[in-house]
Parts: C-alpha cells; sequence; structure tokens
C-alpha cells in the first residue's frame, strides 16, 4: 500500500481501456461542467430582463425618489430581500489582505474553493484503489480546464466578457483563480507521479521522451508562475509579458506530447489563443499621430486620425481604452538588429481615449512619462516632433497601432437615466476617464445630478481637458471640483512649471500606460496625496487643497433614502481604497450603488 485505499496495479489491456475511458468521460465532464455557472447567469439575467418587461407592459411610471411608493417597497419583504443582496454583493467584491497584502477579493475566494472543491471531487470518483487512475485523473483535470482558462484571458473575443457584461481586465481575475487552481492539480500530478516513480524503483522512466516532455511544460508553467508574481511583475512587466504568453504557447506543445488524452483539450486551448490572437490583429488600426508634450508637465498628448467607422466606436462607449504599439514604421532611428527594438513587438500599453473629435474623428490620448519603455518612446516622438526631425514624417505624424475600443462601459447600465446621482472621481491622467463620461452624460441629460471631482498636482495637469470649444463649459461648471495637490512636498517626481522631468523607473510594458495606474503601486500621482506625515496614517483632512473624501460621500448621500447611485473611480489604489470605504458606509445601510473602479493593473 502507498496511499491510503491505493496502490500499484498491474492492469490488463482491456482494463487499461477502461480506465483510459474513464479519464476521458471525466476530463470532459470537468471541462463541461463549467457550462453550468454560465447558464445560471444567463437565466439570471433572463429573469431581470422578464421582470423589467412585465414592469413596462403594465405601464407602470417611474416614481421620483421622494415618492411614497418606493419608501412602501424599500420597507417591504422584496425590498427587504433587494438590500441585503446588494449588501452581500459588496461584501463579497470587497478586498483578503493579509499581513498587508492584497490577496484578491472574497468573491475570488468563494468561488475559487467551490470550483476546486467540485474538481477534486471528480478527481478521485471511481478511481477504485487504482493509484496511477488517481494520478492520471488530477492532470486531465487540470488540463481539462485549459480552454475555459485561457478564454477568461482573452481580449477580443471574451464570451465570459459578454456574459457578465464586463471587461476582459475585469474577467482576467477568473483566469487568475482558475490558474492558480489547474497549477495546483498539475503540482499534485507531478508530485504522484514523482512517487510513483521512487517507490515503485522507476527512476528509469525519467529518461523517455514522454516524462521529459511533461517535466519540460511543467518546468515552463513553473517559470511563467514565476514571473506572474507581484514582485517580478512591478519590476519589470516586460519580462512577465513575454514569459507569458511563449509559455502559454509552449505549455500545451509539450503536454501534447506528454499525454495523448490530452490532446483534444490542448488543441481547443490553442485554437481559442489564436482565433484572439487574428481577431486583435483584424481590429488594429495603423493611424497617422502627431505628439507633443504639454509644457510644465510629464503628460505627452497624442491625436491619432482613425477611419470614421471606428471611431463611431469610441464616440459609442467614452470612457473606453485602446492598446498603443509602436510599429516598425516609427522606429527608424533604433537599430532594427537591437534588442530594445525586437521587444517593441511585445509591447502592447492600454490608454484611455481622452476625446473623440466629432468632425473628424481624431482620437486624443494624454500619457503620464513614468519612464518606462512605452512612454519614453511617446515622450521621445514628441520631443522629435518638428520639420527637422529624421525620426517623423515631414508633416510631423508618425504611425502608431491602435487596438480597441476595450473597457467595461460597455456593459455600464445608463448612467444619463438609470441612477439619481452619478460621482466621477479621478486622480491626475484618471481623468481620461471620467472626463469623457462627465461629457457624454450631460449630453443625453442635461438634468442629470452627475458631479466630478479631480486632484491634480498642478494646473498644467488639467490644461489637456480644458483647451478647445469645451474649456469654458468645464472651467465653469459648478458641478465640477478641481483640487489642486500642489508639488512643493506631495510628491518627489511632480513637475513644476519649466522643470525639467526627469523619467523614474516603474512597471514597463503593457501596465504602464494606465489612466489609473497600472497596479497602483509605482509612482503615480496621488499615492502620496492622503499621507499625513505627523500620524503616519492617510486622511483627507491634513491639507485643505485635497479633496475631503469622507465629506463628499456623505454629501452624495444625505438626499433620499431612495435615491439609486452610481459612483466611479479613476485613480491610485490609495484614492480607490479610500472612497470605497467611505461609500460602503452607506452601502451597508441599504444604499442602492452602482461602483466601478476603472483600471489596467492587478
Amino acid at each position: 500500500m502507498v496511499w491510503p485505499n491505493y496502490r500499484f496495479l498491474d492492469l490488463s489491456e482491456a482494463e487499461k481501456h477502461l480506465r483510459r475511458e474513464n479519464l476521458h468521460n471525466f476530463a470532459l465532464f470537468a471541462q463541461l461542467s463549467a457550462l453550468v455557472p454560465a447558464a445560471a447567469v444567463l437565466l439570471y439575467r433572463l429573469a431581470k430582463w422578464v421582470a423589467s418587461s412585465r414592469g413596462s407592459l403594465r405601464g407602470g411610471y417611474a416614481a421620483v425618489a421622494s415618492s411614497p411608493v418606493l419608501k412602501a417597497r424599500r420597507h417591504s419583504s422584496r425590498g427587504t430581500w433587494a438590500s441585503r443582496l446588494r449588501r452581500a454583493r459588496w461584501w463579497l467584491s470587497e478586498d483578503v489582505v493579509a499581513f498587508g497584502t492584497v490577496l484578491g477579493q472574497r468573491d475570488q475566494w468563494v468561488v475559487g474553493l467551490l470550483w476546486m472543491s467540485w474538481l477534486l471531487l471528480l478527481c478521485v470518483l471511481q478511481t477504485g484503489e487504482d493509484y496511477l487512475h488517481l494520478t492520471k485523473r488530477f492532470g486531465l483535470i487540470a488540463v481539462s480546464q485549459y480552454p475555459l482558462q485561457y478564454l477568461l484571458a482573452l481580449k477580443s473575443l471574451n464570451p465570459a466578457a459578454y456574459l457578465l457584461r464586463s471587461s476582459h481586465e475585469q474577467v482576467n481575475r477568473w483566469h487568475r483563480v482558475l490558474a492558480r487552481i489547474t497549477t495546483t492539480l498539475l503540482c499534485l500530478h507531478v508530485a504522484f507521479y514523482w512517487n510513483f516513480f521512487i517507490r515503485g524503483d522507476r527512476l528509469d522512466r525519467l529518461a523517455e521522451p514522454i516524462v521529459l516532455a511533461g517535466m519540460f511544460g511543467f518546468v515552463s508553467l513553473n517559470l511563467l508562475v514565476t514571473t506572474a508574481l507581484r514582485p517580478v511583475r512591478r519590476y519589470s512587466y516586460r519580462l512577465f509579458f513575454i514569459i507569458h504568453l511563449s509559455a502559454a504557447i509552449i505549455v500545451p506543445l509539450a503536454i501534447m506530447v506528454h499525454a495523448a488524452s490530452a490532446r483534444l483539450f490542448l488543441f481547443e486551448t490553442l485554437g481559442v489563443f489564436f482565433l484572439d490572437l487574428v481577431s486583435r490583429k483584424l481590429d488594429t488600426v495603423t493611424a497617422n499621430a502627431t505628439a507633443e508634450s504639454i509644457p510644465g508637465t510629464s503628460l505627452v498628448k497624442i491625436t491619432a486620425s482613425i477611419p470614421q467607422s471606428k471611431a463611431n466606436r469610441f464616440r459609442a462607449h467614452p470612457g473606453s481604452h485602446i492598446y498603443l504599439s509602436v510599429p516598425a514604421a516609427a522606429r527608424t532611428s533604433m537599430n532594427p538588429a537591437a534588442v530594445s527594438h525586437l521587444l517593441f513587438e511585445f509591447l502592447f500599453s492600454p490608454f484611455t481615449v481622452a476625446a473623440v473629435d466629432e468632425k473628424n474623428g481624431d482620437l486624443t490620448l494624454v500619457v503620464r512619462h513614468c519612464g518606462g519603455p512605452m512612454t519614453t518612446a511617446l515622450g521621445r516622438l514628441a520631443r522629435a516632433a518638428n520639420p527637422s526631425s529624421t525620426d517623423t514624417a515631414d508633416d510631423g505624424k508618425v504611425p502608431l497601432s491602435i487596438e480597441g475600443p476595450y473597457g467595461a462601459v460597455a456593459g455600464f447600465p445608463h448612467l444619463a437615466t438609470d441612477f439619481d446621482r452619478v460621482l466621477l472621481v479621478a486622480g491626475g491622467v484618471g481623468a481620461t476617464f471620467t472626463v469623457p463620461l462627465y461629457r457624454s452624460i450631460l449630453s443625453e441629460n442635461p438634468g442629470a445630478r452627475v458631479q466630478m471631482v479631480w486632484a491634480i498636482r498642478d494646473a498644467g495637469d488639467a490644461t489637456w481637458a480644458v483647451t478647445g470649444k469645451d474649456a469654458q463649459t468645464l472651467l465653469k461648471d459648478n458641478n465640477v471640483q478641481l483640487f489642486l495637490t500642489g508639488d512643493d512636498n506631495l510628491d518627489p517626481g511632480a513637475v513644476a512649471p519649466g522643470q525639467k522631468t526627469t523619467p523614474r523607473r516603474t512597471t514597463d510594458g503593457e501596465a504602464e500606460g494606465s489612466s489609473a495606474g497600472g497596479d497602483g503601486e509605482g509612482p503615480v500621482e496621488m499615492d502620496d496625496m492622503y499621507r499625513d506625515r505627523r500620524q503616519g496614517r492617510y486622511t483627507s483632512q491634513h491639507n485643505r487643497k485635497r479633496p475631503d473624501l469622507k465629506k463628499i460621500v456623505d454629501d452624495l448621500f444625505k438626499h433620499g433614502q431612495e435615491e439609486r447611485f452610481a459612483v466611479l473611480v479613476c485613480g491610485p489604489n490609495q484614492m480607490a481604497k479610500e472612497l470605497r470605504e467611505h461609500v460602503g458606509v452607506h452601502v451597508r445601510k441599504g444604499r442602492a450603488v452602482f461602483w466601478h473602479r476603472e483600471g489596467f493593473g492587478f
């Protein structure tokens, strides 16, 4: 006996055939069982749609927030359960923190543990006393989840994003949950096999090609997992991205050689992976763009001309973002054989679209130079944008590749009409997300009660939003609160007017170009804004130049109990964390709140 109730058995060919069939059936069942939660979400959305349609057919009127009808509805049994459901959702979306480190959200842990338990059950059912059956089952069950795991990571063709009416960035957190589950199962699979080789005196099998392929795939998987750790991503997102992309292809190919029974699932995996790459390529346009530095700041403004058909997609969803890459035609000054030149083939940085020109459809992007390779390249293009430059065309334009639009805004409820009050909060270039939303809401509903709070280092950081025909409208709007946090002792990287910009090293690669600051752990605008140096805690009371988020939130919720609220934030982690804490106080009182935090990092 090598394990409770498990033995090394010598099976006949017929028994081995039955074992192979059993393995395949359980792996297929594990894969198809993922359709159950998807069907549950669809049924839930269908039920909501039916209930909404029945209410419309009955000719019900939209009661105002102060209506006695809504008050009676809130105190009804249905209203009580709705309030409990809102509080439960908020609780599930809270962070799990251990030793000062965020380990995901509660819903990830709940769903992850449930799914892990289900897969573990499938790993042991009907394995009898056959130790090798148990060992193989762990590996095949894990691989059966690979197609779903890859689907959850797709950008362009992500069915989960459509199902949840979300963005691929938000769905990616479920990709990470499933990746941890499958990696755990594969680690157990490898450990069981090592036990079999050692206890069964079969170490000579380690030299067999099939076993070597499996070990190579396992080493590649561990390399992928290691570079996905937060310290490595902070040090170099580019390293993480390149290894992640390479291992995503290498691991399935290695497992194909290792286990023929897993090939069906691996062909599915690689199929969805390459199909998404093709879709992204087809959705990418190369646009002529101009880059200019905003005086007195570390900001770069990019204006790109794209086809009207694509511009209309951005107009339909203000606050969307794109993935920007620098094609070879824009890197003529670099040595084509240089490593830095080749690495740009792996750089796709996300930037929020700050504006779309109503006449010609030009996109406007606002980028802060943080020292990463992409923002450094864009800063270099901005400095070289003159007729004598050899890096740009005669008209000062350079080709840039634009992929998108992306973002959760496509699945948002109707902000202009579905809520009684809307609060938009931004820090620094996070306003590239909130300003388009603010203008869109007022354009659709001029009477909407929407408020925007924007905290910046100095006035120069806001010039991109208050130039042109909309300048006076935004500046004179009493519902727009602009806070100048200053740069004397808040952020050592802030740039004063006329001061030379000094690049700072930050997370490079895909995550650097966010309106929220990637992981939000690096040198972003407002991480130091709340630091009370006297007491070592975060506060909004220490400096009157800083927004008092608690007061802003309390003022928002001091109106009718039946009002519906939308709170959206795009900024550094500490800013979003404090805002969420203040909003959570009112959610726990039963208030109806739609919450969204925009960001690209994880």
